[in-house]
């Protein structure tokens, strides 16, 4: 039996990959600050500190590399955005430097970034081989790429998944849109024309796990659905699939900026991104379209 060893495993991706692992017959375990308090089997670490049970790497042939600070959690105050940076940064220079000074059993590392790496405007059909934009977020993931792509020169074959906007029922844009959406209060924001590049949480986790399981795949894949849509298609279909009317304007970009601060334009990023290249390898996405994924998380999720 394989042993797959996640950071970030009790996050919104790391459970729901948790969860399709095991199913597969994998053992799974995490890294943890506080690995008593959790159910899933845990070793700790601190990456503040440089701490790590090294116990973690010589039990595991797989990591997936999910931890970092919420980015949209709340406002970007210098603080916060150090927050974001260090999370990624010293978590992933820790499993480097223990994995360089001591004897383990890894043998494959995929790690997270996101498709902030293009900036909020990068071009239509926006390739793996597209330069990186010039944003807060942008520079973040260069940064955190670079440390992970460090691990290879280990010997260690190296994945990177650029995420996209996830839906699940469990957080994210649904869960975050379904309060307002019941009181009958749902608004696109901007124009709403912007193009969305999300991603149903299962088909996610399955990149990760196909990376995984595919031995003669490493590099960079955009972790996206194969069809982008429009911020007003996405907030359209979440009302229809909870019964409730969508009929306000769109909530235009200053009060998005009064509202959310910094984090306004992200809010906003018109992302059309390919999925090609992990479809070129051999992926085959469950949902292919954002109808068809927001009606499993909603509607098929009740039964």
């Amino acid at each position: 039996m394989t042993k797959i060893l996640i950071t970030g495993g009790s996050g919104l991706l790391g459970s729901n990959l948790t969860k399709n692992l095991e199913l597969l017959g994998y053992e799974v375990s995490w890294l943890s600050r506080n690995p008593k308090k959790n159910k899933q089997k845990s070793y700790f670490w601190d990456p503040e500190k440089g701490d790590l049970d090294l116990t973690a790497l010589k039990e595991n042939e797989i990591i997936f590399h999910l931890a970092g600070a919420g980015v949209a959690e709340k406002r970007w105050t210098s603080a916060h955005k150090q927050e974001i940076l260090e999370s990624r940064i010293q978590s992933t220079q820790l499993l480097y430097k223990s994995l360089k000074e001591n004897s383990h059993g890894i043998k494959t590392f995929i790690a997270a970034s996101a498709v902030g790496f293009y900036g909020n405007n990068p071009p239509a059909n926006t390739l793996e081989s597209t330069k990186p934009g010039n944003t807060f977020l942008a520079d973040v993931c260069i940064k955190w790429e670079a440390e992970s792509l460090k691990i290879q020169d280990l010997g260690i074959r190296v994945g990177i998944v650029r995420i996209g906007i996830i839906l699940s029922t469990q957080g994210g844009f649904i869960k975050e849109l379904a309060p307002i959406v019941n009181l009958g209060l749902a608004a696109p924001l901007g124009n709403g024309n912007m193009q969305t590049p999300w991603i149903h949480i299962n088909d996610l986790s399955k990149i990760f796990i196909y990376l995984a399981e595919n031995k003669n795949l490493s590099g960079i894949f955009n972790g996206v659905g194969p069809k982008t849509e429009s911020n007003k298609k996405l907030t359209q279909l979440i009302c229809k699939n909870l019964h409730r009317p969508f009929f306000l304007p769109g909530i235009p970009e200053f009060v998005l900026r009064i509202l959310f601060g910094e984090i306004a334009p992200m809010l906003v990023a018109n992302q059309q991104i390919s999925s090609q290249k992990i479809e070129d390898a051999g992926f085959q996405f469950q949902f292919k379209t954002a109808e068809e994924a927001v009606y499993d998380l909603i509607q098929v999720s009740k039964n």
